[in-house]
């Protein structure tokens, strides 16, 4: 049992860095589908976001997960209106995934000459561990 408690630390260390390593990848594509009103569905890039938290619960129960969340992009490209369309397992990784859906940049959407909000943007962050 002593040799258990001193390897968990350690483990539970290596297991968060593996984490933080994989946390730049769990958004793949670069552009994601919305509509704009009166031209129809379009693509915004994305151009930036923040690392990806892994709630420390799931990790200590050792739970995988993805959240999808849609949201509007405005006119300076920064998400607002977001939402949860689906969470599994429900409540484990909601507030992570919207707090990184927070940090999102995408490059603005430009309709006529003028940046226009794009509506419903949807984007699944998946959360796994390996």
């Amino acid at each position: 049992m002593k040799n258990q408690v001193r390897k968990g630390p350690l483990f539970a260390s290596a297991l968060l860095a593996f984490i933080v390593a994989l946390s730049g990848s769990t958004v793949m594509a670069a552009s994601y589908e919305g509509r704009v009103d009166g031209v129809g569905n379009v693509d915004v890039q994305l151009l930036s976001q923040g690392k990806l938290k892994f709630p420390r619960r799931a990790m200590s129960y050792g739970v995988s997960g993805e959240v999808t969340v849609r949201f509007n992009v405005d006119v300076e490209g920064k998400t607002s209106a977001a939402v949860i369309v689906e969470a599994k397992p429900r409540r484990m990784f909601d507030r992570s995934a919207m707090r990184f859906v927070e940090t999102l940049q995408f490059e603005p959407y430009v309709s006529d000459g003028s940046a226009v909000e794009v509506k419903d943007v949807v984007m699944t962050v998946a959360y796994r561990l390996e």
